[in-house]
């Protein structure tokens, strides 16, 4: 079997982004800089046109948005690695990630030719779930939670196959689990097993959850611009203020006139703490 470092350099990390939601970036990049600062992988932002400069991220651009799955076939062509690790610009990184745990279930997974790992458990048990190891087993092969767009290894080729031009995030997880039924797909045991915990999803609907925003502010990362309006469960209006909002973000990005966003590791950790963006949440 080769070194754990030999496994990091076939691997990427991949976060699922576009610029519609470029809002997402310094927050994300300031916890995966804050929780994560021993990440053994090449990491990469797909983003469309939207300039930027990090050494956290490196930006894949995939010019004009043609949808999620579309972008990230994009993407991955551009990509040398045979393994890829899948998160979203979403997923705020919550507490220290166990990287040791994550390169050696990788490198389980390639001695063994899998093709996906789930770094999370299923909410309740599953018919039909095969224990492999002591950490993870095989996901049920008449499961439609086979696919899910949580943290997971994916070996490339097979995620090509899955993934369909046009489709959204979403429409990949409730139609790609038939996609998966013939190839290796493992999941996570427990819960507590997980080497990363993350708040999935700080946009739900195109809006700010409430509590991530009070996650950003306890940490001090101004949320930049603060235009998206804010997700209340049952609230009316909806419709609008998504419309309202992917407006209001694409004017700021015109209006930056092609400045890059900044998201270097210094200039994200550096931040004083009481600074904040002082605009306020579309309503």
């Amino acid at each position: 079997m080769s070194t754990l470092h030999d496994v990091a350099d076939r691997i990427a990390l991949v976060v699922s982004s576009c610029d519609d939601f470029c809002d997402t970036w310094r927050p994300f990049a300031y916890f995966f800089a804050k929780f994560w600062p021993d990440c053994p992988f090449a990491a990469f932002l797909i983003v469309n046109n939207i300039a930027v400069t990090s050494d956290l991220l490196k930006p894949i651009a995939v010019g004009n948005d043609r949808g999620w799955a579309s972008n990230f076939r994009y993407a991955l062509a551009r990509i040398p690695h045979d393994h890829v690790l899948y998160l979203q610009d979403d997923y705020f990184i919550e507490e220290p990630v166990d990287t040791p745990q994550i390169l050696k279930d990788c490198a389980w997974c390639i001695e063994h030719n899998v093709d996906s790992l789930c770094f999370s458990a299923y909410p309740e048990p599953q018919p039909g779930f095969e224990p492999v190891t002591e950490r993870f087993g095989r996901a049920p092969r008449a499961s439609d939670g086979r696919t899910r767009c949580q943290f997971a290894l994916w070996k490339k080729s097979a995620l090509l196959e899955v993934l369909r031009e046009g489709e959204t995030a979403w429409e990949m997880e409730s139609r790609g689990s038939d996609r998966t039924r013939e190839m290796e797909v493992l999941v996570y045991t427990r819960p507590e097993n997980t080497p990363m915990r993350y708040f999935s999803s700080a946009i739900v609907r195109s809006l700010w959850v409430p509590e991530a925003l009070a996650m950003c502010d306890a940490n001090g990362i101004p949320v930049r611009p603060r235009i998206r309006g804010l997700y209340r469960p049952g609230q009316s209006s909806k419709k609008l203020r998504r419309a309202a909002s992917r407006i209001a973000l694409r004017m700021w990005s015109a209006m930056r006139g092609g400045a890059p966003i900044d998201l270097h590791r210094d200039a994200l950790i550096s931040r004083a703490p009481n600074e904040r963006e002082t605009s306020s949440p579309t309503r």
